[in-house]
């Protein structure tokens, strides 16, 4: 509790201090620059220069519905990461960026994978949808996501993430929330740009990462070439399993990513390629420690490509054929008989997706955006292994969706309705319809907001079904109301309110879960509708002096049911492995014209896991006391023309940082990295600013 009140002094003493370099006058709003015509656009006497706060704030947003809209107007709890914000945050890789956002936590998986929980629901599989460049990154055997060294954030233009239910526009990866990451095209990088990173900490590397990226953009051609590839480690502290058994994690958590992203677009015509591959190590296991480490390897090519025509002022179409390649969780080896648990896994899983559809402004108060999208899958095991449910090598599953959206500019507010109908052979159907209104009054905004989603069960959750019939997909339906205040140009805070109702929970139940001992493994549906409750703040100040992000979240679970797997027997107000409290702070003040200095700080409060067990076997319960990490970035922007860099101290303080399991697997909690020391250099070489012929 001491550590909170700490924070939180921190914050508010740096509030008046950037307060005071603000401006108390109330002007103009210029959110609705992006809902006028051009004719309107032409005719508007701008009163004042726009400030970065309010470009943030009018800025399109595109992850939250088929038509941009302003950050105020978007149906959605949308929060934004910018270029700039991301080159100052001194972070170095996408899971940095992540936590200061409001309700996202990171917690363990198995074998040394760390992924998201979101407002207190364990979120791994298919519950959110990471996109890059609008490709869906989660892998298909089980949707799930992998972070730490993955992602390379020197590339990324923008960051959009959906605080929300995203089912009703991108289907069944978006049930609690979507990451939409857009990076840098040709028109962005306009020559080379090279970025090399390296940390140190106790006794070992942290990170050695290398980036390049080339790319221009001449009257109709638009193309980029960014790669990436590094070495990291998840941390360099001892590690130990429910049994004791103990290790360091140096050189057994290797984290190795290799990417590839190119872009040709040419017109209305545009073609992508992503490759991702993501070379891990892995000596915890699934519940005990193993005698030495093993891969687990995650290997992704994904294809798109898209023709986007503007046949009018009104009327635009779309349409782009995706193709993605996956080979998640692989280890073809053979593991010593010591380490029976681990065992050979490999799956190779295609996916297939077309979408057509048109956007059309019918009227000026009236958009229609509808279409149909096809997906198809198919999955095999090439090294003579059959899939548990239908004893083969070779499974295929298709889907059909179509959607509509409407946008409804009235006097008393925007009303947004619309609705996706999936239907599928491998899980049956789901409805998923939302609903939002927003309203400006003065310096307010509100918004409220009803969406039903889903998560769709994947390929291995369909096969590892362990229920009595077939797996259904599970439906969520979200209640949230945000309010906002733009209290001066520099300054925005927005507020929110969330209410999450879910059926049909997909859950891995295991024989080693001491609340259902003696159930088969696999995934079955729940029983029990549960769910979580909460409030999330965001507050941010952005001006010639720098900039100060604040956002804190809380939720419970204190009027929902939840299930076993996620059940803290002794606090039924929280879930397994999560905090109820968090709050995140991230600053940058420009100490001169190019050189700056960025603080952070991360506070996670009361948390519950297994560490151990009794002489029965069964997990013991432990309250987990709070952590804090601070972080400082020190940066300058131009040594030399086209040169910049930066020294950075990550865990100022040494504090133990644990991920813990957020499900019950009586997987012990697994370190993260101890105080660390990195550098970063960036080169941008510019090509001349004559067009190319």
């Amino acid at each position: 509790m001491n550590k909170l009140v700490f924070l939180i002094i921190f914050f508010f003493t740096g509030n008046i201090a950037f307060c005071q370099q603000g401006e108390n006058g109330r002007d103009g709003d210029t959110t609705e620059l992006t809902n006028m015509s051009i004719e309107q656009l032409s005719k508007l006497k701008s009163r004042y220069a726009a400030t970065d706060m309010e470009k943030t704030i009018s800025n399109a947003i595109e992850a939250a519905s088929k038509k941009p809209l302003s950050l105020r107007n978007t149906p959605s709890i949308v929060s934004v990461i910018n270029e700039d914000e991301i080159k100052r945050s001194g972070a170095r890789d996408l899971m940095e960026l992540l936590r200061i956002i409001p309700g996202i936590e990171f917690n363990l998986d198995v074998e040394g994978v760390v992924a998201l929980s979101f407002r207190g629901m364990w979120a791994n599989e298919g519950n959110v949808l990471l996109q890059i460049d609008g490709q869906e990154m989660n892998e298909i055997a089980y949707a799930s996501l992998q972070f730490g060294n993955h992602y390379l954030v020197s590339q990324i233009k923008t960051i959009e993430i959906v605080r929300g239910p995203g089912s009703a526009i991108y289907g069944g990866c978006a049930e609690y929330a979507v990451i939409n990451i857009k990076t840098k095209t040709g028109q962005d990088i306009k020559g080379i740009n090279a970025r090399l990173m390296a940390g140190q900490t106790d006794g070992t590397y942290s990170s050695q990462d290398i980036g390049v990226a080339i790319g221009n953009k001449t009257k109709q051609l638009n193309y980029s070439l960014a790669t990436f590839i590094g070495r990291g480690q998840r941390s360099n502290l001892d590690y130990a399993d429910i049994y004791n058994t103990s290790f360091n994690m140096a050189g057994h958590g290797n984290l190795n990513p290799t990417n590839i992203n190119g872009l040709i677009e040419y017109k209305d015509l545009s073609f992508r390629f992503i490759y991702d591959g993501y070379s891990t190590t892995t000596r915890d296991g699934y519940v005990n420690a193993l005698t030495k480490s093993y891969p687990c390897n995650f290997e992704s090519e994904l294809f798109e490509l898209k023709y986007h025509k503007t046949i009018n002022r009104k009327l635009q179409l779309l349409a782009k054929v995706n193709f993605k390649h996956s080979i998640p969780w692989n280890f073809s080896g053979t593991a010593d008989p010591a380490d029976s648990s681990y065992g050979t896994y490999k799956v190779v899983a295609n996916r297939t997706r077309g979408n057509v559809g048109a956007s059309w402004d019918i009227i000026s108060w009236f958009n229609a955006n509808a279409g149909i999208e096809l997906v198809s899958d198919n999955a095999y095991k090439p090294i003579s292994q059959l899939f548990k449910a239908s004893n083969t090598d070779h499974v295929n599953y298709f889907n059909y969706a179509p959607y509509a959206q409407f946008l409804i500019k009235t006097h008393f507010a925007n009303i947004t309705a619309g609705a996706r109908y999936d239907v599928s052979n491998g899980f049956g159907s789901a409805f998923n319809p939302r609903l939002g209104i927003t309203k400006k009054v003065g310096i307010a905004n509100f918004k409220l907001l009803y969406a039903s989603s889903f998560r769709a069960p994947s390929i291995e959750n369909i096969q590892y079904d362990s229920g009595p019939g077939r797996l259904k997909p599970e439906q969520s339906n979200t209640l949230e109301f945000e309010t906002s205040l733009k209290i001066t140009k520099e300054m925005y805070l927005s507020m929110n309110l969330f209410d999450i109702t879910t059926t049909n929970a997909i859950r891995y139940y295991v024989r080693t879960d001491s609340t259902i001992t003696g159930d088969p493994d696999g995934y079955r549906n729940s029983k029990k509708i549960i769910g979580t409750q909460g409030l999330e703040l965001e507050y941010k100040y952005k001006s010639n002096f720098g900039f100060l992000t604040v956002a804190y979240s809380y939720f419970t679970a204190q009027n929902k049911k939840i299930d076993s797997a996620n059940l803290v027997c002794i606090n039924r107000s929280t879930t397994l492995g999560t905090a109820q409290h968090k709050l995140a702070l991230l600053a940058s003040i420009n100490l001169t014209k190019h050189i700056f200095i960025s603080p952070s700080a991360y506070f996670l409060g009361n948390r519950y896991g297994y560490t151990t067990i009794d002489s029965n076997g069964k997990g013991i319960l432990n309250l987990l006391k709070p952590q804090i990490q601070y972080n400082c970035y020190f940066g300058i922007d131009k040594i030399a023309k086209g040169l910049s860099c930066g020294i950075g101290i990550n865990n100022i303080t040494n504090e133990k940082v644990i991920y813990i399991q957020a499900y019950n697997s009586l997987h012990a909690p697994l370190p993260g990295l101890g105080r660390e020391l990195f550098v970063n250099i960036n080169y941008n070489f510019n090509f001349s600013k004559k067009p190319m012929k």
